[in-house]
C-alpha cells in the first residue's frame, strides 16, 4: 500500500514537473517554434509512466517534431487540439512495447488529463502566435500605407512648391514688365520737362519726385528679386547663391560669405528651386535665431552628387532635443522632407553654444548633365 501511495505521488510529481516545465518553454515567444516544439517533445516521454518505452510526437503548424524511435503502435494517446480560426495540432505519446493494462490502455486517468492539459496549453500557444502574426501583419499594411501617404504628400509638397514659384515668378514679371516699365518711363518723361522747370518754378518739386520715383524703382528692383529673383532661372544656383549673400549682406547686414568648389553644371528646375529655397529659409533663421551677423555658404559640386553647407557659429541648439519637443529645429523637417523627395539628405551638426552647420545633399544623375 506504501509503495503504491509512494508510486502514485511520483507519477503526479513527473506530470506536473512535465506542465511546469512546458509553461516555461511557451513563455518565451522570441524562440523559434521548432525549436521549442523539439523541445517540448523531448521532455514528454519521461513523464509518462513507462519512459523507457515511451516516444513522442507534436504536430503544430503542420510540421512533425518527433523524439527518437517514435512510431504509432498499438498502445498510443493522443489529444487534439483547435484554434476557432481552424489551425491546430495534436500530442502523441507512444508506448513501443506492451506494458499492463490500466485505465486507457497502458495509459493512466492522469496521463489523459495530462495529455489534453499540454494540448490546451500549445492550442493557447498557437492563438497567442496568429495573434502577434495578424497584429504584426496589420502594422506592415499600416506602416505601408504611410510610407505611400508621405510619398504622396512628398510629390504634393514638391509640386505646390514649384507651383508657388510659379506664380511668384508670374507677379515679379508682371512687377517688371508693367509696373518697373512704366515708373521708367515716367522717369524718362520727367527728365524732359526737367529742364523747363527752370524756368517755371518747379524745378525744387520735379528734383523731389525724381528722387521718390529713383526709390520707387530700387524698391521695385528690390522686391521683384526677394519674390522671385531671375538670376537663378536665366543663369543658375551658383549665381543665385551669390545674389543671396549679397542682399544679406546689404540688406540685412547679415555678412553671408560664399565658396564654391568643383565644376558647375545645368540643374533641374525643381532642384535649383528647391536648394535656393532652402538656403534662404536656412540663412533667414541664421539671422533670426543664431545671434551672430555672419554666417556661411558653401556649394560644393561632385561628380554625382552636389553639397549646399550653410553654418553659423551662433548659440546653435540640441538636436535631439528639438526633434523631442516635437520639431526639428527652425523649418528643418519640412526641408528635410523636401530633400527625401529628391533622392538627397539634410544633415544637422550643432550643439549649444557651438553653432549650427546644414548639409543639404542631393545626387547628380547622369542626364541632368549638359
Amino acid at each position: 500500500m506504501k509503495d503504491d501511495i509512494l508510486h502514485r505521488l511520483t507519477e503526479r510529481v513527473k506530470e506536473l514537473t512535465a506542465l511546469h516545465r512546458t509553461s516555461r518553454l511557451l513563455q518565451n515567444y522570441e524562440r523559434p517554434t521548432g525549436e521549442l516544439m523539439n523541445q517540448i517533445a523531448a521532455l514528454l516521454p519521461g513523464a509518462w509512466q513507462y519512459p523507457d518505452v515511451a516516444a513522442a510526437r507534436i504536430r503544430f503548424r503542420g510540421n512533425e517534431f518527433l523524439t527518437k524511435g517514435f512510431h504509432e503502435s498499438a498502445w498510443t494517446q493522443r489529444a487534439d487540439f483547435a484554434t476557432p480560426s481552424g489551425e491546430g495540432g495534436s500530442i502523441t505519446i507512444a508506448y513501443l512495447e506492451a506494458r499492463p493494462v490500466a485505465d486507457e490502455g497502458p495509459f493512466l486517468a492522469e496521463e489523459r488529463d495530462l495529455i489534453e492539459s499540454l494540448a490546451e496549453m500549445l492550442r493557447s500557444h498557437l492563438e497567442h502566435l496568429l495573434a502577434d502574426e495578424a497584429l504584426r501583419e496589420t502594422r506592415d499594411a499600416l506602416e505601408a500605407q504611410v510610407l505611400a501617404r508621405t510619398a504622396d504628400l512628398r510629390r504634393l509638397a514638391s509640386r505646390l512648391t514649384l507651383a508657388e514659384e510659379k506664380e511668384r515668378r508670374r507677379i515679379a514679371s508682371d512687377l517688371h514688365d508693367h509696373i518697373g516699365q512704366a515708373l521708367a518711363f515716367i522717369k524718362m518723361r520727367m527728365r524732359e520737362f526737367q529742364g523747363n522747370a527752370v524756368f517755371s518754378g518747379f524745378e525744387e518739386a520735379l528734383d523731389e519726385i525724381l528722387r521718390l520715383l529713383d526709390q520707387t524703382i530700387r524698391y521695385t528692383r528690390a522686391l521683384t528679386g526677394e519674390i522671385s529673383p531671375p538670376v537663378l532661372y536665366e543663369l543658375g544656383l551658383g549665381p543665385a547663391l551669390d545674389w543671396l549673400a549679397d542682399y544679406f549682406t546689404t540688406k540685412g547686414h547679415f555678412r553671408v560669405r560664399l565658396r564654391t568648389r568643383g565644376q558647375a553644371r545645368e540643374l533641374p528646375e525643381e532642384m535649383a528651386i528647391m536648394l535656393f529655397k532652402s538656403a534662404r529659409e536656412l540663412l533667414n533663421n541664421s539671422l533670426k535665431h543664431s545671434g551672430e551677423r555672419e554666417a556661411s555658404l558653401d556649394l560644393t559640386w561632385e561628380a554625382d552628387a552636389l553639397t549646399l553647407c550653410v553654418g553659423d557659429r551662433g548659440c546653435g541648439f540640441d538636436p535631439a532635443l528639438s526633434a523631442a519637443a516635437g520639431g526639428d529645429g527652425f523649418g528643418l523637417f519640412s526641408i528635410r522632407e523636401r530633400f527625401s523627395d529628391l533622392g538627397g539628405g539634410v544633415t544637422i551638426a550643432s550643439a549649444p553654444g557651438a553653432g549650427c552647420r546644414v548639409t543639404l545633399n542631393v545626387p547628380l544623375r547622369r542626364r541632368e548633365r549638359p
